[in-house]
């Protein structure tokens, strides 16, 4: 087998990929420049998905409803009742309790926040259960036998596995209270909130009514045998100390009477008493003695004149003034008298008498002066014995007083705390008699006239709601994985390759098209000229004739597809077709050798074709048809030989010679997915044309592209085919509006 002359063309390359699958960059003409499309997978592109899939969003939706309220409909009502408690704060140093109970809490110590999640965890303990259920009488296996057996059990059960220990219908019917019953704390406040779900709206109100009662209860007995306790506990406390008390007194009695103790004070005794006077009179008779010594020293150095006692006293003052009187007058007499006169003797004899009387008086001072330093000194002497004598007695009792003040201290402390705990036990008997609690109820449970649950509207929207967002997340994910190319645009933006034209499929144009519309399809340009399908093929060979490779228009083109029965025989004739009515010289050759159909859709002998002009059998094949300027090379008689033919330099001079002859060669191929034939004929044509249907897998288009780029082949673009607008995934309002009007002016 002879290999094909490689010859220059604008070759594929390779281009970033968008989107999934491979995707490849190809040289365009510049008449026809490849435009960017916008990124798929944006809001908008999701919007337009969903707009398109409105139907099955409305449908998922509504059987989500249905689902909710058929799943609703046989559940048995549930009724809540609610009461409201208020915590209030009580006087916990109510009487000094804080000082007596070793259990009340500081202020300090815990803020009111725990004291609310306290009281929380209270109302749903078992106490209070226990409580509630006795308060109300209520019957354990009531309680237990409307609730379903669980899940667990009936699995165990259906596989035939050996039953759990059985729970005691008592535990069952609180196991079931417990979890029927909310307690909450209102945020900020001291509210807390108790609910309690039944199929019975009386026994829901009942029951959370005896839930707070039960509680209130609890709390205010706990609260009296906290006091009574505390009354027990200090009683028993305050007869150890009154029995230490007693026992103190009497040995503190006992040792007093044994050293003949006797106290005047809290503190002091005679003994010490006698001894602080007589060191208070001793130190006093010394200094008095030191005096005394001083005054009775100075007699014996000084003349009695100068004596302070001799000067000091008003006596002698006296006497003093009245001699100095006398003797002015004796002087004045003398100056006038003889001293033998009456007057004068009678002076100088009152004069002598008063310093006789002088004298005596300065003599009585001295002599008392002596007399008394004699009386201090035996007055100390014997102050001072009698001191030492006391100290000795002082002396041989300081240890006994030592261990009386001892055991005094002892007495007053145990009597101290006697009277103080005395005190407390008869405050803490007044608080255990005040029943006081700091739970008040501020609103009372009431049976219920509306269910809790189920709630229809509830369930039916979350249901809707489901429905919807499972619809729109099969809508989102069946098109992120659809690998199938349903709009115009999809080859371009996955696959950037041009997209020359897109052919409605004739099922979306039922009512539009004419009423004479013929039914063979290959001939729609022809018969149904005034038409959407003859317009969009007149648009797809303007791309054609617009596109240029190497500033030369493309005159040989094979048209194929990626797979069997996307419409690629319908594209070619009706180009064909349109082709010969702009009077082009065109040749329509069928190289479908495998499966032919041209010679039937335009009514010509097949039995000399294409295969036998490549194998030489036949020089010339070309026939004539009913459209002119549209001539037509059957695909004869292939066999083997004509297959191969395909492989020979003989195809590139076949097609060189008729490319001489005709204006335009359209060469119809079978599908590139598992046949050569297209790939060979491209390499030798100036482009090809892929036909791509609505629905095609864009990665066997994509691996049919990559064929052509290894190849080396021209892709002029690709064809939408039987493109059906009401099934894509975008709207085209405008589109259907117009070729509506265009046909009713038609």
């Amino acid at each position: 087998m002879q290999s094909l002359p490689n010859e220059p063309k604008d070759v594929m390359k390779a281009a970033p990929q968008r989107g999934i699958g491979p995707r490849l960059e190809y040289s365009a003409s510049p008449a026809y420049p490849h435009t960017a499309e916008p990124e798929s997978g944006t809001f908008g592109e999701y919007f337009r998905i969903l707009g398109r899939r409105k139907g099955l969003l409305v449908l998922m939706a509504a059987l989500g409803a249905v689902a909710a309220f058929l799943i609703t409909l046989p559940q048995t009502p549930v009724y809540r009742a609610q009461t409201l408690l208020e915590i209030e704060n009580l006087n916990e140093d109510f009487l000094n309790m804080r000082n007596a109970s070793p259990t009340v809490s500081t202020p300090a110590s815990q803020g009111p926040e725990y004291n609310i999640r306290t009281y929380t965890t209270v109302l749903q303990s078992r106490p209070v259960l226990e409580r509630a259920v006795s308060n109300l009488k209520i019957d354990d296996g009531a309680l237990t036998s409307d609730k379903p057996a669980s899940s667990g059990l009936r699995w165990r059960a259906a596989l035939g596995m050996r039953e759990k220990q059985p729970v005691p219908p008592r535990e069952q019917a609180l196991a079931n209270l417990a979890a029927d019953l909310k307690v909450s704390a209102e945020p900020r406040t001291r509210v807390i909130t108790v609910t309690f779900d039944s199929k019975d709206p009386k026994f829901a109100a009942d029951f959370t009514n005896a839930i707070s009662d039960s509680f209130r209860q609890l709390s205010l007995e706990n609260r009296f045998q906290a006091s009574k306790d505390t009354v027990e506990y200090l009683s028993r406390q305050m007869q150890d100390v009154k029995a230490k008390l007693k026992k103190s007194e009497e040995d503190l009695q006992k040792l007093a009477s044994s050293a003949n103790l006797i106290f005047i004070g809290e503190k002091d005794n005679v003994s010490e008493d006698k001894l602080k006077q007589m060191q208070t009179a001793l130190l006093q008779a010394k200094a008095d003695s030191a005096a005394k010594q001083s005054s009775y020293e100075l007699i014996a150095t000084a003349p009695p004149d100068s004596l302070p006692d001799v000067l000091n006293d008003p006596t002698l003052k006296d006497y003093q003034t009245d001699l100095t009187k006398l003797r002015r007058d004796l002087a004045e007499l003398s100056s006038l008298y003889t001293p033998q006169n009456p007057r004068v003797t009678k002076v100088q004899a009152q004069i002598a008498t008063l310093e006789s009387a002088l004298e005596k008086k300065r003599a009585n001072i001295v002599s008392r002066i002596r007399n008394e330093y004699t009386a201090s000194q035996r007055r100390e002497k014997l102050l001072s014995t009698d001191y030492n004598r006391q100290v000795g007695t002082m002396l041989s009792q300081s240890d006994k007083v030592a261990q009386y003040q001892i055991l005094k201290r002892e007495v007053d402390t145990n009597r101290q705390l006697y009277d103080s705990m005395l005190q407390r036990v008869s405050e803490a008997g007044f608080a255990s008699a005040m029943r006081e609690s700091d739970i008040r109820v501020i609103e009372q449970a009431r049976p219920p006239m509306i269910p809790y649950k189920p709630d229809f509207l509830l369930n039916m929207a979350f249901g809707l709601f489901s429905g919807l967002c499972l619809g729109i997340a099969y809508v989102v994910m069946h098109a992120g994985s659809d690998r199938r190319i349903q709009d115009p645009g999809d080859t371009s933006l996955h696959l950037n390759v041009p997209e020359l034209g897109v052919i409605p499929a004739r099922s979306a144009l039922r009512g539009w098209l004419p009423k004479n519309g013929h039914n063979q399809v290959e001939l729609t340009t022809l018969e149904e000229k005034p038409s959407v399908i003859g317009e969009s093929f007149r648009q797809t060979l303007a791309s054609i004739l617009c596109s240029e490779q190497d500033s030369a228009r493309p005159r040989v083109i094979v048209v194929s597809s990626a797979n069997p029965g996307e419409g690629k025989t319908t594209i070619v004739s009706n180009l064909a077709i349109a082709l010969a009515q702009v009077n082009k010289r065109v040749l329509l050759v069928d190289g479908d050798m495998r499966k032919p159909r041209l010679h039937d859709v335009f009514g010509v002998d097949k039995s000399v074709g294409f295969a036998d002009v490549l194998t030489g059998k036949a020089a010339a094949a070309v026939l004539e048809t009913k459209i002119p300027n549209l001539f037509l090379m059957p695909s004869g008689r292939a066999g083997l030989a004509g297959l191969n033919a395909l492989f020979t330099p003989q195809l590139r001079s076949v097609l060189r010679r008729l490319k001489s002859e005709f204006d335009m060669i359209l060469i119809d191929t079978p599908p590139m997915a598992h046949i050569p034939d297209a790939r060979l004929l491209a390499r030798q044509a100036d482009a090809l044309i892929l036909v791509v249907a609505q629905n095609s897998n864009r990665d066997v288009v994509a691996l049919a592209c990559q064929r052509l780029a290894e190849d080396g082949s021209t892709l002029l673009g690709t064809v939408l085919n039987n493109w059906n607008p009401k099934t894509g995934t975008r709207a085209y309002p405008e589109y259907r509006a117009y070729y509506k009007a265009y046909h009713e002016s038609a």
